[in-house]
């Protein structure tokens, strides 16, 4: 190698390592920039924490103090005053946020322990005096959580002022479902039309529980309004709407008319609802379903199993002569549950010995003849203990 080349090498190898040596004093700078910074980040959130238990602390102390100055006996407490004699103290309507929220709790409490009607009145005038500008702009919180939390709020202090505002969230793109439903059982626990609109939209959104919740609260007058319009709610509704007649007992002529139009039908599952609705009505038309079960007769077979279970049952407790055949059949049926009612049905007639043994020694169906012979040991067994 030349003298050239080598003086070449050199050059190059030199400026190498000068290369090298800035780039790691950069890359050290940089280090240090980022250390630096995530400790002042650190620093900085430790601080936070502290200065958040200090606060939470703080807020505490002052909550008991504002607990303990309303629910001071005497004439000193704004509260029980306003209570006592329903005048309204000027240090109840200009209150802080800690204030506000250690009434919020009392008055929640005094609802829960089931005021009377005096007392109620006078929680629910209070509440919307204090809390009304505040749960406004709670409503409009981009926050689920906290809109959620005050609907429920708004709902329990009943404050009917502020259902114009409810609307408005219904008619937001935003309203989520759980808002949809308390909104709508707040409707219908302060008997507000609007929620009869609501209940007869197609898209249904809500579960059966949830559907039930609402309809089981509302007004006779609203009653009256869905049963008129009973074909055009979702079949979903039109199902719950069934069973909230049955759980309210609802012994109206309307109510039974709808029921006893709905067990002539082609669904099975109104029909098996309707048939469990009615066996709770006193003033159900007996002659009507009489003639349904011996139609129903001709079928049986092919009915749906919680029909079948509904029919072995609603013929023990109209126990006409007619039905005796069907019961032995249904007692043969493939589902124990329906063997069984069918046999505690036909154990209710007035021959029910009588067929019963005949049932254990002569029917061709092998579950019929057990389920007839312990249906007849415990019913014989019943006899001697009276």
């Amino acid at each position: 190698m030349n003298d050239h080349v080598r003086m070449n090498v050199h050059l190059i190898g030199g400026q190498n390592a000068g290369w090298f040596e800035g780039k790691t004093v950069l890359l050290l700078q940089l280090s240090s920039i980022i250390c630096g910074s995530v400790l002042v980040l650190l620093l900085c959130a430790y601080g936070y924490i502290l200065w958040d238990k200090h606060a939470a602390r703080r807020r505490v102390v002052v909550q008991a103090k504002w607990l303990h100055e309303f629910n001071a006996e005497g004439e000193g407490s704004a509260l029980r005053n306003y209570f006592d004699t329903g005048e309204l103290d000027s240090a109840l309507l200009n209150m802080s946020g800690d204030q506000q929220a250690v009434l919020q709790g009392i008055l929640l409490q005094r609802l829960s322990q089931g005021p009377r009607e005096m007392e109620l009145a006078r929680i629910r005038f209070l509440s919307w005096r204090v809390f009304e500008s505040s749960y406004r702009t709670r409503l409009g919180s981009r926050k689920w959580s906290v809109r959620v939390n005050t609907l429920l709020y708004v709902e329990q202090f009943h404050m009917i002022e502020l259902l114009p505002k409810l609307e408005d969230i219904l008619r937001s793109a935003s309203c989520t479902p759980l808002e949809r439903f308390i909104i709508l059982r707040m409707y219908a626990r302060t008997g507000y039309m609007r929620v009869l609109k609501e209940l007869l939209r197609k898209d249904t959104l809500l579960s059966d529980s949830q559907y039930l919740q609402i309809l089981l609260p509302l007004t006779d007058e609203m009653w009256l309004k869905l049963m008129e319009h009973f074909k055009e709610l979702s079949y979903q509704v039109q199902c719950t709407f069934i069973d909230a007649l049955r759980i309210r007992d609802e012994q109206t002529d309307n109510a039974i008319s709808l029921l006893e139009s709905l067990i002539l039908g082609g669904d099975a599952e109104l029909r098996t609802r309707s048939l469990q609705a009615l066996a709770h009505v006193e003033k159900k038309d007996k002659r009507l379903l009489r003639q349904l079960l011996l139609v129903w007769n001709e079928q049986g077979d092919e009915r749906p199993r919680s029909e079948r279970l509904v029919v072995a049952r609603l013929m023990g407790s109209i126990r006409e002569e007619a039905f005796v055949p069907l019961l032995k059949r249904l007692m043969g049926d493939p589902s124990f549950q329906i063997r069984q009612e069918a046999a505690n049905s036909l154990a209710r007639y007035e021959q029910a010995v009588e067929e019963l043994r005949y049932t254990a020694s002569e029917h061709p169906d092998k579950y019929a003849r057990q389920i007839a012979e312990e249906t007849l040991e415990r019913k014989q067994y019943g006899r001697k203990m009276d």
